[in-house]
C-alpha cells in the first residue's frame, strides 16, 4: 500500500488526490491552515492542481491568534 503523511501521520494514498481535496475531506476551511508539501509552501491557489504524491509529507500549520 502507498502512503504519505500528514503532520506526521500516515494516510493511505490515493491517486488524483490533491492537497484542496484532502483539506475539505478533514473539514479544514481554506483560510484557515497553511500548507506545505515536503517543506515547500503551498499557496492557497495552488492546492487543487498540488497533487499529493506517494511518500510526501504535507505539513497543516493553524496559524495562532490571540494577543
Amino acid at each position: 500500500m502507498s502512503e504519505f503523511t500528514v503532520n506526521g501521520q500516515i494516510q493511505a494514498w490515493r491517486e488524483g488526490l490533491s492537497v484542496a481535496a484532502l483539506l475539505a475531506e478533514q473539514g479544514r476551511a481554506d483560510d484557515a491552515v497553511a500548507t506545505a508539501v515536503n517543506g515547500v509552501f503551498v499557496p492557497r491557489l495552488r492546492r487543487e492542481a498540488t497533487l499529493i504524491q506517494p511518500g510526501d509529507a504535507l505539513t497543516l500549520i493553524q496559524p495562532i491568534t490571540g494577543g
